[in-house]
């Protein structure tokens, strides 16, 4: 608890006890009024004198509850800002959730095509590597058209990455990154495997 919270309690609570202090005096003096005798001048000036403390005790506390109506009136005020704020905080986690989720559709879209780019390839070198009577003019074209593609997708992997750093989601970035590095290493390897199946292209 913060020290102006401890300072509001502390306030509310006198101001409780004052009330119920004063609220006990006003009870007593109501009683003798009640029953107070009337029939001598002591009892006639007694009584008098009790009506004054009444009166007195009554404006004490009419005055006590008058603090303890300020303290919870500064308790709803700051409720009421606080309420406020997060109200606003509300907002701004569905505004981010709303990016993030856009963010992660783009990568979960850029993440599918480079899989299939992948299994394209992983094909395409199990292909060379058993010997199949493929022609070789038509592998160096499918690498190259994986390769094109891998590029593209390695781009806009880039692309996400800078937008999601300038969003402020860092996890985003760096896996968008590590996807762009792992596309620029497998398009590396394609063309290697290019030149290797068609040296002139090197």
């Amino acid at each position: 608890m913060s020290k102006r919270q401890q300072s509001d309690s502390s306030e509310l609570v006198n101001a409780a006890m004052a009330i119920e202090e004063e609220l006990r005096k006003f009870e007593i003096l109501a009683e003798e009024v009640r029953t107070g005798e009337l029939r001598s001048q002591k009892h006639l000036e007694r009584m008098g004198k009790l009506l004054n403390q009444v009166a007195d005790c009554d404006e004490r506390m009419v005055a006590n509850m008058r603090s303890l109506l300020s303290v919870l009136n500064g308790w709803r005020d700051r409720q009421q800002v606080l309420a406020a704020e997060v109200n606003n905080r509300a907002l701004e986690l569905q505004e981010r959730t709303k990016v993030y989720q856009s963010l992660m559709e783009r990568f979960a879209a850029l993440g599918q095509e480079a899989g299939l780019l992948s299994s394209h390839m992983q094909e395409l070198a199990s292909r060379t590597q058993k010997g199949e009577p493929v022609k070789a003019e038509d592998i160096i074209s499918s690498l190259q058209m994986v390769n094109d593609r891998m590029s593209k997708v390695a781009e806009s992997a880039g692309s996400l990455a800078s937008d999601a750093e300038a969003q402020d989601f860092v996890d985003v970035a760096r896996d968008a990154e590590s996807l762009r590095q792992q596309l620029l290493s497998a398009r590396n390897r394609a063309n290697l495997l290019q030149q290797k199946l068609h040296p002139a292209n090197a």
